[in-house]
């Protein structure tokens, strides 16, 4: 018969290496996330730049905290899907799970993209259209902008989505490990 005393700090570190593997997990989608958006952000804010440099402005702003922009917008979708939101279109095709989710993700980051805007202008001490400017100030700008994130977020959710069917190990080895590829999917 087993002594119940030793077994309680087995439990104890179990639940430790559980607490910090969901950790280290979570810190690598987050990393993912922010390259990602990082990525986007600076690539929207290096095209600004040049248009902005044809009119003789420089938007510093903008170019300067599209990592910081990545790093919120990666916790914002983090946050979000903690939530679940987006969780009832899983049961529908992988086709439809990844644009309901790239479209409702865009619609999120644009929301928030305005109330930073606002913010901005406000510490600015300019009035909260200015904060729109990143838009071109205009609702077609501002659908743009959300189709563009759409779009963006499309192959970021199809690998996520990809991901959580496969098994992120499979997918990862898919990706990165080199040699034959096999892999062979199921039927159940």
């Amino acid at each position: 018969m087993q002594n119940a005393a030793n077994t309680a700090p087995e439990k104890g570190e179990a639940r430790k290496r559980n607490l910090r593997e969901r950790a280290v997990g979570e810190l690598e989608k987050y990393a993912t996330i922010t390259v990602y958006l990082w990525l986007l952000f600076a690539l929207f804010s290096l095209h600004t730049r040049q248009v902005l440099q044809q009119h003789g402005m420089i938007s510093v702003w903008q170019h300067g905290f599209a990592l910081l922009n990545a790093l919120i917008f990666g916790k914002i979708i983090l946050i979000a899907q903690a939530l679940e939101v987006g969780k009832s279109l899983e049961r529908r095709a992988l086709l439809w799970i990844v644009l309901g989710k790239s479209l409702i993700f865009a619609i999120l980051l644009i929301a928030f993209h305005i109330v930073e805007g606002a913010i901005r202008a406000w510490f600015e001490s300019q009035p909260i259209s200015a904060g729109l400017a990143d838009f071109g100030g205009t609702l077609p700008g501002l659908l743009t902008y959300a189709a563009i994130f759409c779009v963006v977020l499309i192959p970021f959710f199809a690998f996520q989505e990809t991901a959580r069917i496969l098994g992120s190990s499979a997918l990862r080895d898919l990706f990165v490990r080199s040699g034959e590829k096999r892999f062979r999917l199921i039927e159940r």
